[in-house]
């Protein structure tokens, strides 16, 4: 009788043992750009084999910086799934989508008083999963997953920041990291009826690379490398960096936004297959490099300096980590017709003493058309290569 009661011990014991729980509170953000309040976050609880339990919380975004918080939370385990639902700021377009998104984390709570989510925790889900069923603890497979995923955009420094405390609004390297992936992600254009699709385009993105990454570590699909080097080549980066700025200005928040464009120029140096050594002024290039294939004489062309009045492109593709400046000088009025849009370069009305370029892009072409207007008239072209004070060409053109 006595061990009989020993036993009902025991388990009773073990029963409170295994039910036991612990409080979490914790804040966190929503971020792709950031998500905007009324977006959705809900918890999953999951066991160390991370299957979920049943046991959820929800709560929602309560402001448009993507901020959410979880206050005494009852778990059995210190391991969760976290999915944001919600629309979110666009960096590359500079507004909101136009549909709604879905990002994923799993994350251990312990110790933890801000876990957020991302593009990068949720493109690692799925392998982070993967190396769990093969008998990896999360610790290890997380760290792992980190790891590999860090190798395949190019990272080589060491980080040892998790993916769920990066944000994009700190100026710290390992959060430039997340805002270049983050951007690089999301393809631009001009036409009116593609934009409609974008968020279910970047859904689809997401998706593809994550389950190519979970089985090996690896993204071996040339695909969507080339899809992601295809978004770089279109991105205008000063005007992304503006439009970052402007929307947490607007929101009130004064940040330091990260370098994120050394990472953007680490993954084309991984994965470019032809990597620019010198700035280049091509003869000719289409002055809608998104959207038209049709070419024009280029004006900046070293060896031309007579033309004909009519259509030209303005073009010019700069090295990794170089920058460039085109200050075109005396084209007064309307004798040269600027038309936009400006892809790649960032223009600057000069009045009636002309207009200056600054570069946007590095390793992709750069391009814009103008239009050479009352024959007799000429302009004076200074290039200026890497932030050099004095010019590195000068070249007066004349068109008649």
């Amino acid at each position: 009788m006595k061990q009989f009661s020993i036993l009902i011990l025991g388990l009773f014991v073990g029963l409170f043992v295994s039910c036991k729980k612990d409080t979490y509170t914790f804040d966190g953000k929503a971020q792709k750009g950031p998500f905007v309040i009324g977006s959705n976050i809900t918890i999953n609880e999951l066991n160390t084999k991370l299957k979920q339990t049943g046991n959820s919380f929800t709560a929602s975004i309560v402001s448009d910086d993507g901020s959410f918080s979880f206050d005494n939370i009852e778990l059995k385990s210190n391991l969760v799934l976290l999915t944001a639902t919600g629309f979110y700021f666009s960096e590359v377009y500079g507004n909101l989508s136009n549909a709604t998104l879905s990002l994923q984390a799993i994350v251990d709570l312990k110790n933890k008083d801000v876990v957020n989510v991302n593009v990068l925790t949720h493109v690692i889900k799925g392998r982070i999963e993967t190396l769990v069923a093969k008998g990896k603890s999360f610790q290890e497979a997380n760290k792992q997953a980190q790891a590999e995923f860090l190798s395949f955009l190019g990272v080589n420094e060491s980080f040892t920041t998790d993916f769920s405390s990066l944000d994009i609004s700190k100026k710290e390297d390992y959060n430039a990291v997340l805002l270049a992936f983050s951007i690089i992600l999301q393809k631009y254009t001009e036409v009116i009826n593609e934009q409609a699709s974008l968020t279910a385009e970047l859904t689809e993105l997401l998706s593809q690379l994550a389950h190519d990454f979970e089985t090996d570590g690896e993204i071996s699909n040339t695909k969507l490398i080339d899809t992601l080097l295809s978004n770089i080549s279109q991105l205008n980066l000063t005007t992304i960096r503006q439009h970052i700025e402007d929307r947490y200005t607007a929101l009130g928040m004064n940040v330091s936004i990260p370098n994120f464009e050394k990472y953007i120029g680490k993954f084309q140096e991984k994965h470019s297959k032809n990597l620019y050594t010198d700035f280049t002024y091509p003869a000719s290039a289409p002055p809608y490099p998104e959207t038209s294939e049709d070419v024009l004489k280029n004006l900046l062309f070293l060896d031309d300096t007579l033309y004909e009045a009519g259509a030209y492109s303005l073009a010019a593709i700069v090295p990794l980590n170089k920058t460039l400046t085109i200050k075109v000088i005396g084209a007064i009025g309307t004798d040269i017709l600027v038309t936009p849009p400006f892809s790649g370069w960032d223009y600057v009305d000069n009045s009636s003493d002309g207009f200056t370029l600054h570069s946007q892009r590095q390793n992709a072409l750069m391009s814009m058309l103008v239009h050479l207007q009352k024959p007799g008239s000429s302009a004076i072209i200074e290039y200026y290569e890497n932030s050099t004070t004095t010019p590195t060409f000068t070249k007066t053109i004349r068109w008649e």
